[in-house]
């Protein structure tokens, strides 16, 4: 009894399957969501443009914001290219605790942002047009990437290491989207430059060496 092949026309999936199907869906995802988080930023920005002494904001006292939300997010993005590079070396325990302290970084994020949400409210409706959508996207965005640390952690514990295959690369492609599309966004919404980040780390060091 002959084996049965298929035709030579047929593509060989090889190498594919549910954890590749999984993060090429995230992805497909995660672009179709910058589409509609970009039609915000694109209208911060004309808007800024077209009007700036209307629809700039002035952090006043809370000047320090912006700059704490991007510690927090370089912070998480270091943690989750630590993380991934223990996971593909199968250490699993060093994966666990990175994903942990990413973990706390992203909520320090999520805080941030309901801080700025909180911020612009109390700034009226010029405020809220430019801002408040971008904000709350990337409030979503980091609340997903929670729920993602929590199910790793669920996985985690019950040494699933199936699960864990098929999870892993989605969520870390999800957490490392929330981490680049966050710094971006200060950057394009003019609320933190790189010049004024690094002015601000080095005046924050010399009041520590002091």
């Amino acid at each position: 009894m002959s084996a049965h092949h298929a035709p030579d026309w047929v593509p060989h999936r090889e190498g594919t399957g549910i954890k590749d199907n999984g993060v090429f869906a995230t992805w497909l995802s995660l672009i179709a969501f910058t589409f509609f988080i970009g039609t915000f930023v694109a209208a911060n920005v004309y808007l800024r443009g077209w009007a700036p002494d209307k629809f700039n904001i002035d952090f006043g006292a809370n000047a320090n914001l912006p700059a704490f939300t991007t510690i927090f997010l370089l912070v998480a993005g270091f943690l989750l290219l630590l993380a991934g590079n223990f996971f593909r070396a199968n250490q699993l325990g060093k994966f666990n605790a990175m994903m942990v302290l990413a973990a706390l970084a992203i909520t320090g994020y999520a805080a941030m942002q309901l801080w700025l949400m909180s911020f612009v409210h109390g700034l009226g409706a010029h405020a809220w047009t430019t801002h408040m959508g971008i904000y709350f996207l990337q409030f979503a965005l980091a609340l997903v990437c929670i729920g993602f640390t929590m199910a790793i952690g669920k996985y985690y514990s019950e040494r699933n290491v199936k699960a864990l295959n098929r999870l892993v690369p989605a969520a870390l492609s999800v957490f490392l989207y929330t981490v680049m599309t966050g710094i971006l966004t200060l950057v394009i919404t003019d609320m933190m430059s790189v010049g004024d980040f690094a002015e601000w780390c080095g005046t924050r060091i010399m009041e520590l060496v002091k």
